[in-house]
This record gives structure tokens, sequence and C-alpha cells, in this order.
């Protein structure tokens, strides 16, 4: 059934529109990196070819989760001492990654011209090379994450259980639609101790959302429960029929949004003129 979705998705948006997939959800510290780890390995593992851009331009750390130090980092390639292969890290079979640096923001103080001339380069890498493309978003609701979740396919909150993470959650959503009329998302909730956490979490969002604005539309996906080992850094096999799960629900849905996928490298290159 599951493998069934994946097709339906496919012959959906088309052979030349992979899908554009951003995690994010302004607070830090509720598994944006861990959940966008899990969608992707899973997806590698079902022979897509994904590629992970880690837009957390502060303190990228999807590497660390993947257990694998890129030899070249983005930052090597705009200052001409790598080319874009080189930048890619593989993390496993069909699992890519490309990352910044950590411990700066290089990357969002670039000139015009040298932005726009990455972007170009990586829209070309991405559409040429990939079957998935998945963005992880650093924490914060600053301008770029605003519009890199309006433009994508799949714009998927991370939250989890409490409270000051429904708060933030709930401003990224506002702050988006605000600025970029972006009306359709998708959640996850992370580290769920109970079903009943996990309904409560994504009703009070929801119902919050509708609040400030009745066509703010919000898909649950499903959840991922709180397991121990997680936090030790341990992936146990058994929570990958929770990763399973929601990407069945997100493969689904029917409020698909159709997409061009040339819109979000424009969107981004306008950003940066």
């Amino acid at each position: 059934m599951k493998e069934k979705q994946l097709a339906i998705f496919e012959q959906k948006v088309g052979k030349d529109s992979i899908p554009y997939i951003a995690i994010g959800g302004g607070k830090g510290g509720v598994g944006k990196t861990l959940i966008t780890y899990f969608l992707a390995k899973r997806l590698a593992e079902k022979n897509k070819k994904v590629l992970v851009l880690d837009a957390d331009m502060g303190l990228p750390d999807f590497y660390i989760l993947g257990k694998t130090q890129p030899k070249y980092f983005l930052e090597d390639y705009v200052n001409g001492k790598a080319n874009l292969d080189e930048v890619v890290t593989e993390i496993s079979e069909n699992l890519y990654l490309i990352s910044p640096k950590s411990g700066n923001d290089y990357l969002l103080n670039l000139d015009s011209k040298t932005a726009i001339d990455l972007l170009n380069k990586l829209e070309e890498f991405v559409v040429s090379g990939f079957d998935a493309f998945l963005i992880d978003l650093g924490a914060g609701i600053n301008k770029l994450n605003q519009l890199i979740f309006s433009s994508v396919h799949y714009p998927i909150l991370v939250v989890v259980p409490n409270i000051m993470s429904i708060i933030d959650a709930y401003a990224m959503v506002k702050a988006t639609y605000n600025n970029y009329r972006r009306n359709y998302y998708y959640a996850i909730v992370n580290m769920v101790k109970t079903k009943e956490d996990y309904k409560k979490t994504i009703n009070v969002l929801r119902k919050s959302l509708k609040t400030y604005h009745k066509n703010l539309e919000l898909e649950d996906l499903g959840y991922i429960p709180y397991l121990e080992k997680v936090e030790r850094g341990e992936l146990p096999k058994k929570v990958f029929n929770y990763v399973d799960d929601i990407l069945q629900n997100l493969f689904k849905d029917t409020n698909f949004i159709e997409f061009n996928k040339k819109t979000f490298w424009q969107r981004l290159k306008s950003f940066f003129r």
C-alpha cells in the first residue's frame, strides 16, 4: 500500500516535478533535523535518490546525525575551493547532503550576483539529478525561512507536545501567511508519549490557526513516539514504522498544490536581489 502511494504521488507531480519538502517550525530543539533525517533515509531506502540541504546557516548538524564529515562545505564552492559535486556528501546509499559550515552565517550575506549564481547552479543540480529535495530549516521565523516554507510542495511543521513549541509553530505559519499567502501546511508531532498528547497538540495548533484566519489549513501527518534510545543518538528500527505512516499520509494528500519548481528558485533569487 505504501509503495502504491509513492507511485501515485510520482504520477501526480509528473516525472520532472520532484517533491520539494521543507521541515521547519520556528522553535529550536524540537527535532527538525531528526525528522528530516528519518524522512530522507526512508525515501532513500525506497530507491529514491534524495538530496538534503541543511539550511541552518548558523548551526548545521545534519552531517553529525548522518555520522559523516563533509570534505567540502557550501562556502568552499562559493570561494572556488571545490565544485558542487565535491560539496555533496554521500550519507548513505541514495542519500546525499549539501551543508554550510557551522558557526557562521556567511551565506546569508552574499552579494546579489554571487547568491544568484549559486542558486542557478543549485537549481540545475537538484532538477537534473534527484528524485526528492528536502530542506532542513534552522530555528526562527526569519524572512528566508518564511520564503522557503511558502514556496515548496510540502511545508512541514515539527512540533512537540509543549505549549511553547505550538506557539512558535503558530508564529511561523502566521508570518508566512501574512507575507507570502501560503495557506496550507503539514505537521508532525515529535517526542509523543501518548496518542492523547498527539491529538491534543494537533487540535490546539489547528484551532489556533483557524482562529487567526479561516483559510489556514493544517494536515496532520502522524507522530514519532518518545524513545530514550533516540535521545541517546540511537535509531531503533521500529521508529521507521511511524516514518512510513507519515510518508504515506504525505503522499496521499488530496490537497496537493500545483507547484512549478522554477517558481521556487525564482523566488529565492528575488530574495537575494
